[in-house]
């Protein structure tokens, strides 16, 4: 008998997604249709944010948010080095150099007491990724922001419905990206979304969006011209339709993640942390969007051993980002030596973690992970 396997991922299907596609392909018009401006306004509203811009990916709207900030040749921006290469992607296809910075232990985000060593004149922007759904310490980065006259950006691929006070992540910097790639929260196949959050970008980025035309501000006019950059970035009508049918329906399944990542935490916060620890955050400020449940192994065997043993018990559990400052890429692009973020890249493993993750196959991750602890004798 073949033996059944709990997977990392099962991307997350509402009730009215199969009508919501089949409306789109009965009424054929598969871009820049009724879903596309539904989820837009939906997100707008949901979020408090200035404009939504649904894009083909996070990766689009990272892009789209570096022409908007005229990231250029010369220019620095600084962010984490455990993250995806989009966050760095973005800033290189501008010709300007991403600046990497150490993260927390405790939560996995950028260290926001050690950007200010590293800002400098061509410092334009910080790029924050807000890990497993966890908000950075927003607050003393704007400090920052005020004093040396930066822009933020918030790479909220993981944290869509998230908050940091009352805020919701992804609206409180001058722009924040969203994605709702089939591993996310919210499931778009690939796509994401754009925040523009500072009313001053409004106007180019819907230019930016129409392949850099004015057809957006054509009004009566029965053409449009080319007036600015710009590309394919926009998300297209199926997509739209996947997203609009969880977001009308977001509550359940962000309520079954809070609940498995909760029932994750209050068992293995008993582990002695010098085998293990777990992403933790201050949850008087921050409202995660429970995303990852991560646990930190002390060293890259164990964690591999980890991994090894899981998979024979039928559960898949995985490491996540490799620094992209010890990348090939990132070795022409610096020489810098970020301890805690290989620290934490050595030993990080992600458990599974999805709404249709039943209570029972939980309990067998937690219980196997019980027995890994015990058979190499941690205790």
């Amino acid at each position: 008998m073949k033996k059944k396997i709990i997977p990392f991922n099962k991307p997350y299907l509402a009730q009215n997604t199969k009508d919501n596609l089949l409306k789109v392909i009965s009424k054929r018009k598969f871009s820049d249709g009724d879903f596309q401006k539904l989820s837009e306004n939906y997100i707008k509203k949901l979020i408090n944010s200035k404009s939504i811009k649904l894009t083909q990916s996070c990766s689009s709207a990272l892009e789209v948010s570096m022409i908007l900030a005229n990231i250029k040749k010369g220019d620095e921006v600084i962010m984490p080095s455990f993250t995806f290469t989009s966050t760095a992607n973005c800033v290189l296809l501008r010709g300007a150099k991403p600046i990497f910075v150490d993260i927390n232990e405790n939560d996995v985000n950028l260290n926001i007491d050690l950007i200010e060593k590293k800002i400098s004149k061509k410092t334009k922007a910080v790029i924050v990724v807000h890990y497993g759904g966890v908000s950075c310490d927003m607050d003393k980065l704007i400090k920052l922001k005020k004093k040396y006259n930066f822009l933020i950006i918030e790479d909220a691929a993981h944290a869509f419905y998230g908050k940091y006070k009352n805020k919701y992540l992804g609206t409180i910097g001058d722009l924040g990206a969203f994605s709702f790639h089939e591993t996310k929260n919210i499931v778009g196949g690939q796509c994401g979304a754009l925040s523009i959050n500072n009313p001053k970008y409004i106007k180019r980025a819907n230019i930016i969006l129409d392949k850099g035309t004015d057809r957006y501000y054509m009004g009566k006019k029965n053409y449009y011209s080319w007036v600015d950059i710009g590309s394919e970035y926009r998300a297209p009508e199926l997509s739209a339709a996947l997203v609009y049918s969880q977001l009308i329906n977001l509550k359940e399944p962000q309520n079954k993640r809070k609940q498995l990542w909760n029932n994750y935490y209050n068992s293995i916060k008993k582990i002695d942390s010098r085998i293990l620890t777990t992403q933790v955050y201050n949850k008087k400020k921050i409202q995660s969007a429970f995303h990852i449940f991560c646990i930190i192994f002390k060293s890259k065997k164990i964690r591999e051993n980890f991994a090894s043993f899981m998979k024979k018990k039928g559960v898949l559990c995985f490491f996540h980002y490799y620094p992209l400052h010890l990348s090939r890429l990132g070795k022409k692009l610096s020489k810098t030596k970020l301890n805690i973020t290989e620290k934490i890249f050595n030993g990080l493993v992600r458990l599974p973690l999805y709404p249709d993750l039943k209570l029972e196959e939980q309990k067998k991750i937690i219980n196997n992970l019980m027995l890994f602890i015990k058979k190499n004798h941690f205790l």
